[in-house]
């Protein structure tokens, strides 16, 4: 029997335009998604900061400030950002999708 649990953001739609497809990995502040723009019909990373985080004002506060800092930097080494916002008790960045494997793999691996 498989004890995993499901993921309950994975089938919803953020804000009406992002659709949660799958989680990509868990942080410390966030869990990270790949997520299909139904408006764009592109695929995106979608970053959701954990919920008892989102009530914490000076934690979204930092949120918000990494995705404007992200946001400013245009390098093919850095992923752009799309988007930034809120949905009921959900507060999330939108960032390009790059398909392959994470940081942590990479450093596993090395």
């Amino acid at each position: 029997m498989d004890a995993q649990v499901a993921d309950p953001l994975v089938g919803q739609v953020l804000d009406g335009r992002y659709r949660i497809e799958s989680k990509v990995a868990r942080g410390g502040m966030a869990t990270v998604y790949m997520a299909q723009d139904i408006r764009l019909d592109r695929t995106v990373a979608i970053k959701v900061m954990h919920a008892g985080l989102a009530t914490d004002d000076d934690f979204v506060r930092r949120f918000i400030g990494e995705a404007k800092a992200a946001a400013a930097l245009s390098n093919p080494n850095v992923v752009a950002v799309y988007d930034q916002g809120t949905d009921g008790e959900h507060v999330y960045l939108v960032m390009e999708y790059v398909r392959g494997s994470t940081l942590r793999d990479l450093l596993d691996e090395r």
